[in-house]
């Protein structure tokens, strides 16, 4: 088990190491308020954004799980709703979420539920639309290893919310923000992976294949921020922030 340190606490790492600082950094930036953190788990996004000045409320399926006393837990359930009422929270963090929901549309038209409007939902989601991504693609038929009963079992424990059932792509994640009464305003990275820039070549082919298609056929694809470097070259987590109308 690898522990990471936040305030001088340690806490359990299920997250790559860059993702909550950076989850920071761009709340930070805004006015404090009433933010729920989902899935919290053992509690270390919790507790950086609660020293951050943010009144926090945590909320996660094994609720045992969360380490922090002094922020409330509830246990919340995607596969049915949240025990919350409408437009109560000014934040919402889904921090490496999205890919293990079995159901991410529903998932979404949660979070514009409860969050007040002009309230942002701030999202983390494995890259799946990046350049690596899409060669896996090519070679596998997915960007994600297969998920099996088996492997659920023997690595999971029979626990589906821990595997990555709902591998998104950008385009089916904007999608359903947008659908939820969303827009989103900011997409951001964990980190600048060099290994990637040596796949530029291809990164150039790709977008200059999208100029090509003109502006129609770029917004039938989506294709400005999905084929832009910030995304193609967007290191192992992408950061989307997006807001309530």
């Amino acid at each position: 088990m690898k522990y990471t340190e936040v305030y001088g606490r340690l806490f359990p790492r299920f997250s790559r190491i860059e993702i909550h600082p950076r989850v920071s950094e761009i709340l930070k930036s805004l006015p404090r308020g009433k933010l729920l953190d989902f899935p919290a788990g053992s509690g270390a996004l919790s507790y950086r954004l609660y020293k951050d000045g943010f009144d926090v409320t945590a909320c996660d399926l094994q609720p045992s799980n969360f380490q922090v006393k002094e922020i409330p837990i509830v246990r919340g359930d995607l596969r049915i709703g949240f025990p919350f009422e409408d437009e109560i929270f000014e934040y919402v963090t889904f921090v490496e979420g999205p890919e293990h929901t079995e159901n991410p549309f529903f998932a979404f038209r949660e979070f514009a539920r409860i969050l007040k409007p002009g309230g942002y939902l701030l999202v983390t989601i494995p890259n799946y639309t990046s350049i690596e991504a899409r060669l896996s693609f090519l070679q596998w038929g997915s960007g994600e290893k297969a998920i099996t009963r088996n492997r659920i079992t023997e690595k999971y424990g029979g626990d589906e919310s821990m595997a990555h059932i709902s591998p998104l792509t950008y385009t089916q994640l904007r999608y359903f923000i947008e659908a939820s009464g969303l827009v989103i305003e900011r997409i951001e990275k964990d980190k600048t992976k060099r290994k990637q820039f040596l796949l530029y070549p291809l990164v150039l082919i790709i977008q200059l294949i999208s100029w090509l298609a003109g502006k129609s056929g770029r917004e039938k694809w989506w294709a400005r921020d999905a084929n832009s470097n910030k995304i193609l070259l967007g290191g192992n987590t992408l950061i989307i922030v997006a807001r309530k109308g």
